[in-house]
């Protein structure tokens, strides 16, 4: 049963330095409304599966390069072909400035009840050593023109460990997110990715990313005061007030059917997990000569969902089951070494674990 589908907008006014998502800059219409055709076309291939749509997640790219009424018609399609709950929570993600309080409201008249802004910080310095276009004051009329629409389930996305970002900055930071009304912020530490434009920076020594130890006391930064401010952290990166966690999202962690559609989305459908092509030629050449662009496939058998059960499962703050591990003894150790704790018969991460999480993953399941 596919619970929640995601739509991935590939368009983007620029392309921040960091980003290894596919995503590329464009601004023409036309090869846009072509893509839209496109989405709605692959959405067709999938209708023999069962549908309960509880979500939709339009992600990016910049999903706001799109017109609004462009995104309404998707949404309009999407619940005009499947199976869908009548309180279906509908993301879209969008960047500073793209979108004023006219197009939140057509967005809101569509059915979008959620929004997540990517403005990262609130610091102009911080703003220019992301390669950011927009400014401070962006965000602030981003995020009052989408409450004047009727919209306040609002997420702000945030980046920390940013070349010369002192503890300092952070607070300042915080402080600004904490005083905002909204509901929901994801926190994420920069990483230098190979084939991005940081990335190539960092392997020259031209952009500086902060030491191990200063990314961790940043960490325990955000997350204590977030909790200070009723934020509580639910997965590895996400902060929520008690009831706004991301449903879409936690579909991801926890064995949920998803459909993905746009060129690189990825599905996760009947123990099945499948991606698309990430060239978008490509993809527009399959879906309209009626091909799936699935260019990756793979089936989960019995010890592959274990596994997956495991690292998705660390990832929230829940943790996992410990009888999903026969060696117990190697639990308690990672615990009493400060990585995790022991609770309810329950493993979980705890801030020294989840700053080396793809470590500790790696170690857990070697002992299976």
């Amino acid at each position: 049963m596919i619970k929640g589908v995601y739509i991935h907008i590939p368009f983007c006014n620029i392309k921040c330095p960091y980003c290894d998502f596919t995503s590329f800059v464009w601004q023409e219409d036309k090869l846009k409304d072509r893509y839209v055709e496109a989405l709605k076309k692959e959405l067709l291939m999938y209708l023999n599966n069962n549908f309960d749509l509880q979500t939709i997640y339009f992600g990016g790219g910049t999903p706001s390069t799109l017109k609004p009424e462009k995104i309404a018609e998707i949404i309009e399609f999407v619940k005009n072909n499947v199976k869908h709950q009548k309180n279906l929570e509908i993301t879209v993600e969008i960047n500073p400035k793209t979108y004023k309080y006219n197009e939140f409201k057509i967005i809101k008249d569509a059915g979008v009840n959620r929004i997540s802004i990517g403005n990262q910080s609130f610091l102009e310095k911080n703003l220019i050593m992301l390669g950011r276009d927009h400014k401070p004051e962006d965000s602030y009329k981003t995020i009052e023109n989408c409450l004047k629409a009727g919209i306040s389930n609002i997420n702000l996305d945030l980046i920390y460990g940013i070349q010369n970002q002192t503890l300092q900055d952070l607070e300042k930071d915080l402080e600004i997110y904490t005083s905002l009304p909204i509901t929901h912020i994801s926190a994420y530490m920069l990483t230098a990715y190979e084939d991005t434009p940081l990335g190539t920076l960092v392997e020259k020594g031209l952009y500086h990313l902060p030491d191990e130890d200063l990314v961790y006391q940043m960490f325990l930064m955000i997350d204590q005061t977030l909790h200070n401010k009723d934020f509580e952290r639910y997965e590895l990166s996400n902060w929520a007030k008690k009831g706004y966690e991301c449903k879409h999202n936690l579909f991801y962690w926890t064995d949920v059917n998803f459909l993905g559609i746009g060129v690189s989305a990825w599905s996760y459908v009947n123990n099945e997990r499948f991606g698309n092509t990430k060239n978008i030629n490509e993809y527009l050449e399959n879906v309209e000569k009626g091909i799936k662009p699935v260019r990756f496939k793979e089936v989960l058998d019995e010890k592959k969902k274990i596994e997956e059960k495991i690292f998705l499962g660390l990832r929230l703050k829940e943790g996992i089951d410990v009888n999903l591990i026969k060696n117990k003894d190697f639990l308690k150790e990672l615990a009493d070494e400060g990585y995790g704790d022991i609770k309810d018969g329950r493993f979980y991460l705890i801030a020294k674990g989840i700053m080396v999480i793809n470590e500790i993953v790696r170690k857990v399941l070697s002992v299976l």
